[in-house]
Protein backbone atom coordinates (compact mmCIF):
# COMPACT_ATOMS: atom_id res chain seq x y z
CA UNK A 1 0.00 0.00 0.00
CA UNK A 2 1.57 3.55 -1.12
CA UNK A 3 0.46 6.93 -0.34
CA UNK A 4 -0.28 9.69 -2.89
CA UNK A 5 2.69 12.23 -2.27
CA UNK A 6 -0.27 14.98 -2.57
CA UNK A 7 -2.98 14.45 -0.62
CA UNK A 8 -1.91 11.70 1.56
CA UNK A 9 -4.48 8.92 0.58
CA UNK A 10 -3.99 4.87 1.00
CA UNK A 11 -3.58 3.63 -2.73
CA UNK A 12 -2.79 0.03 -3.81
CA UNK A 13 0.66 -0.45 -4.51
CA UNK A 14 -0.09 -0.93 -8.40
CA UNK A 15 -2.14 2.42 -8.73
CA UNK A 16 -0.72 4.75 -11.32
CA UNK A 17 -3.16 7.81 -10.80
CA UNK A 18 -4.59 9.02 -7.23
CA UNK A 19 -7.87 8.03 -7.11
CA UNK A 20 -8.53 11.05 -5.30
CA UNK A 21 -6.82 14.20 -6.60
CA UNK A 22 -5.39 12.50 -9.81
CA UNK A 23 -1.67 13.27 -9.01
CA UNK A 24 0.48 11.14 -11.40
CA UNK A 25 2.27 8.42 -9.25
CA UNK A 26 4.74 6.97 -11.52
CA UNK A 27 6.06 10.88 -12.30
CA UNK A 28 5.98 11.82 -8.93
CA UNK A 29 8.54 10.61 -5.92
CA UNK A 30 7.42 8.22 -3.44
CA UNK A 31 8.01 9.73 -0.11
CA UNK A 32 9.52 7.47 2.49
CA UNK A 33 6.93 6.29 5.15
CA UNK A 34 7.83 7.98 8.52
CA UNK A 35 6.80 6.75 11.70
CA UNK A 36 3.66 7.47 13.36
CA UNK A 37 5.61 9.08 16.31
CA UNK A 38 6.91 11.71 14.04
CA UNK A 39 3.47 12.23 12.49
CA UNK A 40 2.10 13.72 15.59
CA UNK A 41 2.91 16.87 16.54
CA UNK A 42 4.02 18.15 19.76
CA UNK A 43 1.27 19.50 22.36
CA UNK A 44 2.68 22.96 22.46
CA UNK A 45 1.77 23.13 18.72
CA UNK A 46 -1.57 21.41 19.38
CA UNK A 47 -3.11 24.15 21.25
CA UNK A 48 -4.41 26.84 20.00
CA UNK A 49 -2.23 29.99 20.43
CA UNK A 50 -4.18 32.73 22.43
CA UNK A 51 -4.45 36.09 20.93
CA UNK A 52 -2.48 39.34 22.60
CA UNK A 53 -4.28 41.89 23.95
CA UNK A 54 -2.60 45.20 24.41
CA UNK A 55 -3.61 46.88 28.01
CA UNK A 56 -5.86 50.00 27.57
CA UNK A 57 -4.42 52.84 29.19
CA UNK A 58 -6.19 54.23 31.94
CA UNK A 59 -9.13 56.05 31.11
CA UNK A 60 -9.61 59.60 32.42
CA UNK A 61 -13.04 59.90 34.01
CA UNK A 62 -15.44 61.14 31.94
CA UNK A 63 -16.88 64.85 33.01
CA UNK A 64 -20.77 64.96 33.85
CA UNK A 65 -22.25 66.15 31.10
CA UNK A 66 -23.55 69.91 31.76
CA UNK A 67 -27.44 71.08 32.02
CA UNK A 68 -28.74 72.67 29.32
CA UNK A 69 -29.31 75.87 29.46
CA UNK A 70 -33.05 77.60 29.21
CA UNK A 71 -33.27 79.20 25.93
CA UNK A 72 -33.48 83.06 27.32
CA UNK A 73 -36.10 84.06 24.18
CA UNK A 74 -38.53 81.40 25.28
CA UNK A 75 -41.19 83.02 27.34
CA UNK A 76 -43.57 79.98 26.87
CA UNK A 77 -43.32 79.18 30.57
CA UNK A 78 -44.18 82.83 31.78
CA UNK A 79 -47.61 82.48 30.62
CA UNK A 80 -50.49 80.37 31.87
CA UNK A 81 -52.39 77.97 29.80
CA UNK A 82 -55.50 78.99 30.32
CA UNK A 83 -54.19 82.58 29.29
CA UNK A 84 -52.93 81.12 26.11
CA UNK A 85 -55.85 79.55 25.48
CA UNK A 86 -58.32 82.22 25.75
CA UNK A 87 -55.75 84.43 23.54
CA UNK A 88 -54.63 82.45 20.84
CA UNK A 89 -56.92 83.36 17.95
CA UNK A 90 -56.20 86.85 18.67
CA UNK A 91 -52.53 85.81 18.81
CA UNK A 92 -52.34 84.39 15.59
CA UNK A 93 -54.31 86.95 14.20
CA UNK A 94 -51.05 89.47 15.08
CA UNK A 95 -49.03 87.41 12.93
CA UNK A 96 -51.65 86.71 9.75
CA UNK A 97 -53.04 90.38 9.83
CA UNK A 98 -49.87 92.09 10.49
CA UNK A 99 -51.20 95.78 11.02
CA UNK A 100 -55.31 94.74 11.31
CA UNK A 101 -54.30 91.88 13.46
CA UNK A 102 -52.99 94.22 15.81
CA UNK A 103 -55.95 96.83 16.19
CA UNK A 104 -57.98 93.77 16.11
CA UNK A 105 -56.27 92.29 19.06
CA UNK A 106 -56.02 95.86 20.89
CA UNK A 107 -59.77 96.00 20.47
CA UNK A 108 -60.88 92.56 21.68
CA UNK A 109 -58.89 92.26 24.12
CA UNK A 110 -58.34 95.74 25.55
CA UNK A 111 -60.09 94.75 29.17
CA UNK A 112 -58.70 91.45 29.50
CA UNK A 113 -55.27 93.12 29.96
CA UNK A 114 -53.37 89.71 28.77
CA UNK A 115 -49.54 89.24 28.85
CA UNK A 116 -49.76 86.97 26.18
CA UNK A 117 -51.50 88.90 23.82
CA UNK A 118 -48.90 91.86 24.70
CA UNK A 119 -45.54 89.61 23.68
CA UNK A 120 -47.07 88.57 20.57
CA UNK A 121 -48.61 92.33 19.97
CA UNK A 122 -44.76 93.56 20.79
CA UNK A 123 -43.01 91.15 18.75
CA UNK A 124 -44.94 92.11 15.29
CA UNK A 125 -44.58 95.75 16.18
CA UNK A 126 -41.07 94.92 16.52
CA UNK A 127 -41.44 93.39 12.47
CA UNK A 128 -43.42 96.10 10.84
CA UNK A 129 -40.95 98.49 12.73
CA UNK A 130 -38.33 96.86 10.93
CA UNK A 131 -40.01 96.73 7.92
CA UNK A 132 -41.35 100.34 7.96
CA UNK A 133 -37.36 101.25 8.16
CA UNK A 134 -36.12 99.13 5.65
CA UNK A 135 -39.22 100.71 3.62
CA UNK A 136 -38.03 104.29 4.31
CA UNK A 137 -33.99 103.47 3.34
CA UNK A 138 -35.01 101.83 0.40
CA UNK A 139 -36.61 104.83 -0.73
CA UNK A 140 -34.12 107.51 0.09
CA UNK A 141 -31.53 104.80 -1.42
CA UNK A 142 -33.84 103.68 -4.53
CA UNK A 143 -31.04 105.35 -6.67
CA UNK A 144 -28.29 102.65 -6.47
CA UNK A 145 -29.07 99.78 -6.85
CA UNK A 146 -28.32 97.15 -4.25
CA UNK A 147 -30.11 98.68 -1.91
CA UNK A 148 -33.80 97.50 -3.37
CA UNK A 149 -31.84 94.44 -3.89
CA UNK A 150 -30.88 93.90 0.09
CA UNK A 151 -33.89 95.80 0.79
CA UNK A 152 -36.23 92.80 -0.75
CA UNK A 153 -33.92 90.31 0.68
CA UNK A 154 -34.80 91.02 4.02
CA UNK A 155 -38.71 92.27 3.76
CA UNK A 156 -38.93 88.18 2.16
CA UNK A 157 -36.61 86.97 5.39
CA UNK A 158 -39.15 89.32 7.71
CA UNK A 159 -42.06 87.74 6.77
CA UNK A 160 -40.38 84.10 6.80
CA UNK A 161 -40.02 85.38 10.58
CA UNK A 162 -43.98 86.10 10.50
CA UNK A 163 -44.44 83.15 9.80
CA UNK A 164 -42.14 80.89 11.90
CA UNK A 165 -43.85 82.98 14.74
CA UNK A 166 -47.96 82.37 13.31
CA UNK A 167 -46.40 78.47 13.89
CA UNK A 168 -44.77 78.51 17.13
CA UNK A 169 -48.13 80.33 18.30
CA UNK A 170 -50.16 77.35 16.89
CA UNK A 171 -47.80 74.87 18.98
CA UNK A 172 -48.01 77.09 22.20
CA UNK A 173 -44.85 78.78 22.10
CA UNK A 174 -43.75 82.32 22.53
CA UNK A 175 -40.30 82.80 21.34
CA UNK A 176 -38.99 86.16 20.48
CA UNK A 177 -37.79 85.85 16.36
CA UNK A 178 -35.06 85.76 14.71
CA UNK A 179 -33.20 88.91 14.32
CA UNK A 180 -35.79 91.13 16.05
CA UNK A 181 -34.90 89.60 19.35
CA UNK A 182 -31.61 91.10 19.08
CA UNK A 183 -33.03 95.06 18.56
CA UNK A 184 -33.34 97.24 21.05
CA UNK A 185 -36.16 99.03 20.44
CA UNK A 186 -39.72 98.14 22.21
CA UNK A 187 -38.08 96.32 24.84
Amino acid sequence: MKTCPNCHASLSDDAIFCTNCGTNLAAAPVPPAQPETQIQKPEAQMQPQQPVYQQAPPQQPVPPMPEPQPNPFDHTAEFSEEEVHDNKIFALSVYALSFIGIIIALLAKSSDNSAYLRFHIKQQLMILISEVLIGVITAVLCWTCIVPIAAAGLLAFLEIVEIICFINVCRNKSIEPLLIRRLGFLK
